[in-house]
């Protein structure tokens, strides 16, 4: 059974951005790390809900090394630089407020819906502001890649199981796949 408040690994030998980050989530239950090579034994002890890991450009090792560690299934993974994660406190206060439990400023539980309103809303300002036209062909086109990308990687690029899981045909899978130039890619399953 999972704890009622939600819990972090920062992984930062900044003391700096540690003590901002402690301060500005109160309610979040933060354990740091200084570096990634402790970040194995941390994580053997305990369940994270997420990680934050103070990297430098070009650092996509350290991305693997997390993955490696943590399930990104079950745990979110949020990397940056020392300035980009300053800035990012007020959405974690946003995850962590009511106990644990993630909600949006009126209080009410958070979900999905509310998270891409929120994202959305200068989106459509902006392009309302430059007489953009077919918005909605434009939005839907932005995010069916990404999401079925993401369904081909779950399921090891099987393009029958990424069909069921999206509830599409799998024909018209084949068909949006070759419409969006969505590399298919299937890994070899490891030997035990």
């Amino acid at each position: 059974m999972r704890a009622s408040v939600l819990s972090l690994l920062l992984v930062s030998a900044d003391p700096e951005l540690q003590a901002q980050l402690k301060q500005d989530l109160k309610e979040i239950a933060i354990t740091v790390a200084k570096d990634l090579a402790s970040v194995p034994r941390v994580a053997a002890k305990r369940s994270f809900d997420g990680v934050i890991v103070e990297t430098k450009r070009g650092a996509l090792q350290d991305l693997a090394e997390v993955q490696r560690t943590v399930d990104p299934l079950r745990t979110f993974i949020l990397m940056g630089s020392r300035v980009a994660l300053r800035n990012v406190t007020g959405m974690m206060q946003a995850l962590g407020s009511q106990n644990g439990r993630p909600s949006n400023a009126a209080g009410q539980d958070f979900c999905l819906e509310d998270y891409i309103e929120s994202k959305l809303g200068d989106f459509v300002k902006g392009m309302k502001n430059s007489s953009a036209r077919n918005l909605h062909p434009m939005l839907i086109k932005a995010v069916e890649r990404p999401l079925i990308a993401l369904a081909l990687k779950e399921t090891n690029g099987n393009q029958i199981q990424a069909s069921h899981l999206l509830g599409m045909n799998r024909n018209t899978l084949r068909k949006r796949i070759a419409e969006l130039r969505i590399p298919v890619k299937r890994e070899k399953a490891e030997r035990a």
